[in-house]
């Protein structure tokens, strides 16, 4: 591929249509769209309840104007999340070498296509950088400015990239089994940051999500993802999304909720090794959350047990 073509966008889409028109209208805002092709690829329908969303969001799509071109990729039938995107990727670096990937609620600062084009091509030949990430969660030090880069590929909303000869080296597994058995205690625990990040029950989920498979392969590869400094990328659709839960209202507002930055002055690290600060701040990050959760769902179990006046029938036994 031509060094001086810009890396081309998969969009994935499904039923929301107003997340998905912030989408496009802030990736139109980028200073490279004129010069960038898109490629949306539109799940079908799931059932029934979903097809007035599908179909408005279709009719969307098909207005979309500000690109270099706009390839609209209609499923036949529903794909879910997880065989669209490892499929649209697959076929996106078959054909063009890379790929950017955002997905129904991945809103971008009009930097993004920048950083992750010239990311793109400054990691290209450095094998070990596998993945690049725009969602930057965690808060680095004041007037830091670097890429940083870890072995963690979490990229909520998308604003990641990647290369054909790493995404070549991807593997999904159907069972936990499976997945387990890919990696040796030590990666496991690499994976799950000495305990502070369980991931791996997600394994258990039917389907397993393409992530988790994905963050897998980077840890067996002994790859890392190199990060922007500050959110280029944040999600507009943390509480309605395909694998959101009722148990996620229980936390209140997201703790992944950042703010999407428009600073440009980057610098591009090539001391790939892992930040020992950036990890240690992922870590405190995620002990911090499961201390949140189970101290928010014992707190709305109480106040369960007192609407239900079953506190009044406890003291009435152990009184």
């Amino acid at each position: 591929m031509d060094i001086a073509q810009k890396a081309p966008v998969a969009i994935f889409a499904y039923n929301r249509l107003w997340n998905t028109r912030e989408v496009i209208t802030a990736l139109q805002k980028n200073h490279l769209a004129g010069e960038t092709d898109v490629f949306i690829y539109s799940d079908a329908s799931k059932g029934p309840r979903q097809q007035k969303g599908v179909a408005a969001v279709r009719s969307y799509l098909k207005t979309i104007t500000g690109f270099k071109s706009v390839t609209i990729i209609e499923r036949e039938h529903n794909y879910y999340i997880e065989q669209n995107i490892i499929q649209g990727v697959t076929e996106m670096v078959t054909r063009f070498g890379n790929v950017i990937v955002l997905e129904d609620d991945g809103v971008t600062s009009p930097h993004f296509l920048t950083f992750m084009n010239d990311a793109l091509t400054f990691y290209a030949d450095k094998k070990k950088v596998m993945h690049i990430g725009t969602f930057t969660f965690i808060d680095m030090p004041e007037g830091f400015n670097e890429t940083f880069f870890w072995r963690y590929t979490e990229n909520t909303g998308g604003g990641w990239g990647t290369w054909s000869d790493r995404w070549d080296k991807f593997q999904y597994f159907q069972n936990e089994e499976d997945g387990l058995a890919s990696l040796t205690p030590e990666q496991q625990n690499s994976i799950q940051l000495d305990g502070s990040f369980t991931c791996l029950n997600s394994l258990k989920s039917k389907p397993i999500p393409w992530d988790i498979c994905w963050y897998m392969t980077l840890v067996r590869n002994d790859g890392l993802a190199v990060n922007s400094p500050w959110a280029l990328t944040v999600n507009n659709g943390l509480y309605n999304g395909t694998h959101f839960t009722a148990m996620n209202r229980l936390l209140g507002e997201s703790p992944f909720t950042t703010s999407l930055s428009h600073r440009v002055d980057i610098v591009f690290s090539d001391t790939i090794v892992e930040n020992e600060l950036a990890l240690k701040k992922l870590k405190t990050f995620y002990e911090k959350l499961g201390k949140r959760f189970r101290d928010r769902t014992w707190y709305y179990f109480v106040r369960m047990l007192v609407f239900l006046k079953v506190t009044k029938v406890l003291k009435y036994f152990f009184k």
